[in-house]
């Protein structure tokens, strides 16, 4: 019988490391960049965006009247500027027994059983590392932040489902 090895070569089954093939594995990662001025960058956008099909359609232009292209400009400003003010949230998949310490450190903690997944999402939170009541604050903030943590509550689900199993092409 033959096996892979960890480099996709076949080998002898007898010769096979499960153990070391096993140890091997990486654990899946993913960035989340959250925007804290999301609704202030759509509006300025928006903004200019509504200011394009008139510059288009302008062909008695003034010094002063903006041209499409610097519309544009404009909106890749905005693009630049609302980039450089993104956290970037580096998560890494928990491990079963992780996810299941945090919501047993919830409950020693007399946290209610609702507020267990803020302590959960919290151990997939790499850099920057979030606290249990960071991420519960970030959620009450506004829509905004319930938006934000949404969006990290996905990525973790994302990651506890782990990579596709790639399937074996027909023959």
């Amino acid at each position: 019988m033959t096996s892979t090895n960890p480099a996709g070569d076949v080998t002898d089954a007898e010769s096979f490391d499960v153990d070391a093939w096993i140890d091997d594995f990486v654990r899946p990662e993913t960035v989340v960049e959250l925007y804290p001025f999301e609704v202030d960058f759509a509006r300025r956008v928006a903004a200019i965006e509504a200011l394009i099909p008139a510059a288009e359609n302008n062909t008695d232009r003034g010094m002063d009247d903006p041209t499409p292209e610097t519309l544009y400009a404009q909106i890749q400003e905005l693009r630049a500027e609302r980039a450089q003010t993104a956290l970037r949230v580096h998560l890494r998949q928990p491990l079963q027994s992780e996810f299941v310490a945090a919501a047993v450190r919830a409950k020693k903690a007399k946290v209610p059983e609702r507020d267990w997944l803020f302590w959960q999402v919290a151990t997939a939170c790499i850099e920057p590392a979030f606290s249990p009541e960071q991420l519960r604050r970030l959620y009450a903030r506004d829509r905004s932040g319930e938006a934000m943590w949404g969006q990290l509550v996905q990525a973790v689900n994302g990651l506890l489902a782990g990579p596709p199993v790639p399937s074996l092409p027909e023959r």
